[in-house]
């Protein structure tokens, strides 16, 4: 078994970059108000699309996988780094 605590805690401090920044947005982007239902759709279901993929996922992969998969945590770190420069851009 080789140590993965570095990877372990780039994919923490990941997810909690995301979840502060895509969270933020989010919830900014959910109460509206909205010019029209493609705006609605893009603002509101976009940025709760990115908080999916970029922080609820995985959290779920990092409690649940990481203890199996040791390599997950630095994966799931490079995965929550590309979100976020698609989020940001």
């Amino acid at each position: 078994m080789t140590d993965n605590r570095l990877g372990l805690g780039c994919a923490v401090v990941g997810l909690a970059l995301n979840t502060v920044l895509m969270g933020l947005l989010a919830s900014q982007f959910a109460r509206g108000p909205y010019a029209s239902q493609e705006q609605e759709i893009w603002y509101r279901y976009g940025s709760l699309g990115f908080l999916l993929i970029g922080v609820i996922l995985p959290a779920v992969a990092l409690v649940l996988g990481t203890r199996r998969f040791p390599t997950l945590s630095t994966a799931l770190a490079f995965w929550m780094a590309a979100v976020l420069f698609v989020f940001i851009y």
